[in-house]
């Protein structure tokens, strides 16, 4: 028998052979409706195809797609569900950037740690087994990450299992997992950074302590999750890395003459930069050996407000109150020249790089908000210029194919990309004040949210225009408002202790899913990798779980209780909660028939 096939969230048991039988009528149910092919001499032209086709068909095909063909035709059912089509579905949701990510996630992890994972919401060994076989495949990630969602899903409450409690951390100001998951990092009011490690009894172990002599203002992992750098208010950057054996130890400290604005590292953890009121951006880059020297020192006649590399770490854009941007590339040999100023006539308050690295988007105060694309030859052409009254922001969506500018006046207007390279106004979206302006991770979604206790979806349309799908109301003003990965859910904190879940349905529209309320301000709400679960945090000293279940409702899981407010609650990427509170805790999600509270 092939489990992953029995498993019931992959639409039931199925016979263990392949070539099912085709006589007689063959019937099903799809969308409600029952469904029978009518009697014809010459089978249905799908049946006739080879399951290899058959399969090849479903990967242009969207997971409910998928599933109605499951239940039309049992033998379109098995063989779709041999090829694990159903999960290549679910995994086609996110875009290529989340894949990625995913795949990251499962290569930091041996064989043991996935089974460890899988157990934690299964108790079937024959099921783990028929996933982890299939390691090896390149639909690995699929299979494993589809079957865990539906898992957790099935759940009625999570088991919340406290497992580590951070020593010393009842003066922590912020707390934050590591990307792998594998270690957690703490910021206190002593000027004090510490990093400590996931043991595999599931208890933490401090591993190293940095110590500043003014505030931390930020202290962040690398992308690859072995290097941590702090940033404080006396005028430094510190750089520490993870040995071979385990370990950490400081590398390098960079100094200042000014205050320190932003400090982060290039998406290949080999860079980092920092951005001073000194006038200097500075870029250090990790060498062989393991330690980090530095490549350039970028000059600006005026305070550096922010340096950020591009997607692929080989571009860097500086920006200053000079009124300039500045891009700098990576030659092969390692060193960094600069290559183009992009000038305004006035303060540039964002320069930043496109999902893909080959566009620079700049806006300024002189009302021009400024596209420029990287050529062939390597060298930045201007693409546009946009001129518009009281610009506050400009931001691309991930596919380059839109722009959105909002606007101090409470407007937002949402840009096309044509085919000769120019751009036209497709949408005016219009507020009282817009506090953010948000893309879908798919590019097809914009997010606005405001003042006025309104938020708006708007979606675009086959032909290339934008309509409004939704307003989300509230009596209060919206503090923030989030796209889950796979662009499907939002969630929107309001001031008035709620946050609203809505969903897209099949036909494009949204409707709201659920309101989950607090006695206390909801302090943060954020989704899991996956999108399928939510923390929201409240001032009541209560950090709420929700899932969403298999058939698209989502409901409460679980509640960790605290006796202080909580001030954050973040998922680990194998689905552990860190809150923050008087105390910082990790609590691991399991499965449970029962609700269990946690109230230490």
């Amino acid at each position: 028998m092939n489990f992953i096939r029995s498993l019931s969230c992959f639409g039931g048991s199925l016979s263990s052979t392949a070539d099912q039988t085709r006589s007689g009528t063959p019937s099903g149910t799809t969308s409600g409706r029952n469904v029978i092919p009518g009697k014809k001499e010459k089978p249905l032209v799908l049946l006739d195809l080879p399951p290899d086709i058959q399969s090849e068909i479903s990967t242009y095909l969207k997971d409910y797609d998928v599933a109605k063909l499951t239940r039309t035709h049992s033998y379109i059912n098995s063989t779709l569900k041999n090829d694990t089509a159903m999960a290549k579905a679910w995994y086609r949701r996110f875009p290529s950037s989340h894949q990625a990510l995913l795949k990251r996630i499962i290569a930091a992890k041996d064989k043991n740690q996935l089974e460890v994972w899988l157990r934690r919401f299964t108790k079937d060994e024959a099921l783990i087994k028929s996933v982890m076989d299939r390691q090896k495949s390149i639909y690995f990630p699929a299979v494993f990450f589809s079957t865990l969602s539906k898992l957790m899903s099935k759940c009625e409450t999570f088991k919340l299992e406290r497992r580590a409690t951070l020593p010393d951390s009842a003066d922590v100001k912020s707390a934050s997992f590591s990307p792998d998951g594998s270690h957690v990092i703490t910021c206190s009011r002593d000027n004090r950074v510490k990093v400590y490690g996931l043991k595999d009894d599931g208890s933490m172990e401090k591993k190293v302590t940095i110590t500043h002599e003014d505030r931390v203002n930020s202290a962040i992992f690398s992308p690859d999750s072995h290097h941590v750098l702090t940033r404080s208010d006396d005028k430094t950057v510190k750089i520490c890395s993870q040995k071979d054996d385990g370990s950490w130890e400081e590398k390098v400290t960079i100094s200042h003459e000014e205050r320190v604005r932003s400090a982060s590292f290039s998406p290949d953890s080999r860079q980092m930069v920092t951005a001073s009121d000194d006038c200097k951006a500075i870029i250090y880059g990790l060498k062989d050996d393991g330690s980090w020297e530095e490549k350039v020192i970028i000059q600006h006649d005026d305070t550096v407000m922010s340096a950020s590399f591009s997607p692929d770490s080989r571009h860097l854009v500086t920006r200053s109150a000079d009124e300039e941007a500045k891009i700098y590339y990576q030659k092969d040999d390692g060193s960094w020249v600069e290559k183009f100023t992009v000038a305004h006539n006035n303060y540039v308050f964002s320069a930043t790089f496109s999902a893909d690295g080959r566009y620079l988007v700049t806006a300024g105060i002189d009302d021009r908000v400024k596209i420029h694309g990287l050529a062939a030859d390597g060298s930045w052409k201007k693409k546009v210029i946009i001129r518009n009254k009281y610009v506050k922001s400009a931001t691309l969506s991930a596919d380059n194919r839109h722009l959105v500018i909002t606007c101090h006046n409470g407007r937002a207007i949402i840009y096309g990309h044509k085919d000769d390279g120019s751009w036209e106004r497709k949408a005016l979206i219009a507020h009282k004040h817009v506090n953010s302006v948000t893309f879908s991770p798919d590019s097809r979604h914009l997010l606005t949210y405001c003042k006025d206790g309104k938020a708006k979806i708007y979606g675009q349309k086959d032909n290339g225009s934008w309509e409004k799908k939704a307003i989300i109301r509230d009596k209060d003003t919206f503090f923030s408002a989030t796209f889950s990965a796979d662009s499907r859910h939002v969630i929107a904190r309001s001031g008035d202790n709620t946050v609203k879940i809505y969903g897209r349905k099949v036909n494009g529209s949204w409707k709201e899913k659920t309101t989950i309320s607090h006695v206390g301000l909801v302090t943060s709400a954020s989704f899991s990798v996956n999108g399928r679960h939510l923390a929201t945090v409240s001032n009541d000293g209560t950090a709420k779980i929700y899932s969403q279940g298999n058939s698209g409702s989502w409901e409460e899981k679980g509640i960790i209780y605290r006796r202080n407010p909580i001030r954050a609650a973040t998922f680990s990427v194998d689905d552990h909660v860190l809150t923050t509170s008087d105390k910082v805790q990790i609590t691991e999600l399991r499965m449970s028939s029962l609700m269990f509270v946690d109230t230490h």
